[in-house]
């Protein structure tokens, strides 16, 4: 076990080829290399909440939402530069949220987003995310909108929007992927054309996605199952777990992955069969995998158990 003060709980973290961003329940971050020591101390740069955030080699880019101040926002820090704490809660409180001065620490751009944003992502070196009810926005690395198209809707699944949340945008080999939580997928092509637009029959709802090409496609689920799909058009495979998965990484045909109290791996042969299926029980809850390390919800470094 590696045991490292973070001074807060974790709730996600995000990696590039030399750091990693560890991200707290109430929006701390913290920078760490790959040896998992240290770069600076813990910072607050803004005294609400990060929902999610991507990293690049230069910059990390953040979402920050507190939904009681009806304040969303999304802003880039570099990461060569030390990150500080920021204005408090009460300074947020007072001010309109599109003071100039109401800006996370550190920040080199910020945006107001006017509706709830989820699905934040990477498209090659470009930031995807929604807005409910709102739409799909590509932007660039300094902000700079690309292209923006209409949120997409699934009727025929039979429940309102706002149940049906977009829960992951990824580029997969032909084109980019939008996933809702109740199993609406539709892709789109580098030309934003309509490629497919499908709904796939799960019995719990989608919380996360994660694909690789070799691997596929990855789904977590909200009760105590995992689903893979090595297709977009073909059937499920489902399967049940001890507990929610928080995270999961595809390596040596192996989906592996960390969740609430319990570790386990998929392996899959070269044609695609599942091979075997295990998990491991842990005593904590593992938040992110990597390099079969896992960080678990106390912020220790534990070895990957599976």
């Amino acid at each position: 076990m590696i045991n490292i003060q973070l001074g807060f709980t974790p709730s996600k973290v995000n990696r590039n080829n030399t750091k990693l961003v560890i991200i707290g329940n109430s929006g701390e971050l913290i920078k760490l290399d790959l040896e998992f020591n240290k770069i600076e101390e813990m910072a607050k740069p803004f005294p609400t909440p990060v929902v999610t955030g991507v990293i690049f080699e230069d910059i990390w880019v953040g979402i920050w939402m507190d939904r009681e101040l009806k304040d969303s926002r999304i802003a880039a820090l570099p990461l060569e530069k030390n990150w500080a704490d920021g204005i408090g809660r009460d300074e947020l409180r007072l001010n309109s949220s599109d003071d100039p001065k109401i800006i996370p620490n550190s920040a080199i751009w910020q945006k107001i987003l006017t509706s709830e944003p989820m699905a934040l992502n990477k498209i090659d070196e470009n930031i995807i995310f929604a807005l409910m009810n709102k739409g799909i926005y590509l932007i660039d690395k300094n902000g700079m909108e690309i292209w923006r198209e209409h949120y997409p809707t699934w009727p025929e699944i039979g429940i309102k929007q706002d149940r049906n949340p977009i829960v992951k945008i990824i580029k997969g080999e032909s084109g980019i992927v939008i996933w809702s939580a109740a199993g609406g997928i539709l892709e789109i092509d580098e030309g934003r054309n309509l490629k497919r637009k499908i709904i796939i029959q799960l019995k719990d709802k989608i919380t996360d996605v994660r694909y690789h090409k070799d691997g596929g496609w990855f789904l977590m689920m909200h009760g105590k199952s995992i689903a893979l799909i090595k297709n977009l058009d073909d059937t499920p495979l489902i399967f049940r777990t001890p507990g929610p998965v928080m995270d999961a990484y595809f390596s040596e045909n192996e989906w592996n992955w960390t969740g609430w109290r319990h570790d386990g791996k998929i392996k899959i042969s070269a044609e695609g069969v599942i091979e075997q299926y295990s998990d491991k029980h842990r005593e904590n809850i593992g938040i992110h995998i990597f390099d079969n390390k896992v960080i678990n919800n106390d912020g220790q470094w534990e070895n990957y158990s599976s």
